[in-house]
């Protein structure tokens, strides 16, 4: 335990496994991925919805 001047107790300090770590960043890139894939979803069906009937008549 590491000396110091402080009367509080001070616990140990826990740091992530290389595994963990490493499933956290993939966790976190497929969250982004998923965002990302929803907002384009809805960025879709807006442009439909806003410009659908001009296509359909266009043809």
């Amino acid at each position: 335990m590491v000396t110091t001047t402080s009367s509080i107790p001070t616990g140990r300090r826990h740091q992530l496994s290389t595994a963990a770590a490493l499933l956290l960043t993939i966790g976190g890139n497929i969250l982004v991925i998923g965002i990302a894939a929803v907002a384009l979803a809805g960025v879709g069906v807006a442009a439909l919805a806003v410009f659908g009937p001009v296509i359909l008549e266009a043809l």
